[in-house]
């Protein structure tokens, strides 16, 4: 998997087996304005785990980017076993592995819905293989069909599920025509099962990414210099968390313990695992390995983190367990 990188966010393409870390104010709503402030975070625990991390995923393929099915009970992740991605699913009480769909295209940033029916994911199949031209479908396993829900120039990606009818994702269509696939700036847009046309969610005056969502139309997004900030619809504005010697990746939010997680690069070059208390701002580094961490995504419950992480040049999926 190829990098795709720039000032604003790292995100995933389907060419060389690496597996890359990866919206403003809503329609009517005028974005305030960014302040470059250096918020005050205090270094402890946020929460403790038990034992350490169980590895799901192993071989000489890239496995990762997983998510959980809403019963808890397996994960949905992509691989490049065959030579391009594609979505499999893994179930947690014999680490079974089955192939969810195939197709001759890249099938990437699989996201089950969030009443089960389904699955999101993204590809190139309708973008002539073009890497940066991807689009969100559906996927239901009942039939195995498979629909296509954005259909807009640019990349279309990282579908996460908003509630029983949509979802969120990045979108580069408000970018600039004539931009650098590697310059290109994001929305966050609000997207429909049943294909309703998508409704901006977070502006393009943001530059926003790997959106989490919060209680009461609020979203965890990471900002144009790589911090972890609050984004408020109701009045369209952006509470910076992180100071900016921490440069923030993907983002997860544990609704049933009220912290985040998310991968960032701060003493060490490399992503690794951090907990951030969105109420004492505290923040807690985690030893996850020696690997660089991708893609954090919290159980159903809570009680577990799933994240991909590299070992022997390979990324895999890896299982935490958070003590009761």
């Amino acid at each position: 998997m190829q990098i795709k990188q720039s000032a604003h966010v790292i995100i995933l393409t389907a060419s060389l087996a690496v597996l890359a870390s990866c919206g403003g104010a809503k329609k009517g709503i005028t974005p305030t304005a960014e302040v470059p402030v250096e918020p005050v975070v205090q270094l402890g625990n946020v929460a403790e785990f038990d034992g350490l991390p169980q590895q799901l995923t192993a071989g000489e393929a890239d496995n990762g980017i997983g998510a959980f099915h809403p019963a808890g009970d397996r994960v949905v992740f992509q691989s490049n076993r065959d030579g391009r991605w594609q979505i499999f699913e893994l179930y947690l009480s014999d680490n079974a592995e089955f192939r969810l769909m195939e197709s001759e295209a890249n099938d990437e940033n699989p996201h089950w819905m969030l009443n089960g029916n389904g699955a999101l994911f993204v590809s190139d199949r309708d973008g002539q293989g073009q890497e940066y031209e991807r689009d969100i479908y559906s996927y239901n396993p009942e039939d195995g069909q498979v629909v296509r829900i954005t259909n807009a120039a640019g990349d279309d990606w990282y579908p996460v599920p908003f509630d029983s009818e949509s979802f969120l994702f990045l979108s580069e269509r408000n970018a600039l025509p004539m931009a650098l696939e590697f310059a290109r700036s994001n929305t966050i847009y609000r997207g429909f099962i049943d294909g309703r046309e998508a409704v901006e969610f977070v502006s393009a005056d943001f530059d926003p990414s790997c959106p989490a969502q919060l209680p009461d139309d609020k979203v965890l997004v990471r900002t144009k210099d790589g911090r972890l900030a609050r984004y408020v619809g109701a009045d369209g504005s952006l509470e910076v968390l992180t100071p900016s010697d921490y440069r923030i990746g993907q983002i997860t939010y544990n609704p049933v313990r009220n912290f985040a997680a998310f991968t960032a690069r701060a003493v060490e070059p490399v992503y690794r695992l951090y907990l951030f208390d969105l109420n004492s701002k505290t923040l807690q580094a985690c030893d996850t390995g020696q690997g660089e961490v991708r893609y954090p995504q919290f159980s159903p419950d809570g009680g577990s983190i799933l994240f991909t992480q590299e070992v022997e040049g390979k990324f895999q999926l890896f299982l935490w367990k958070l003590a009761q």
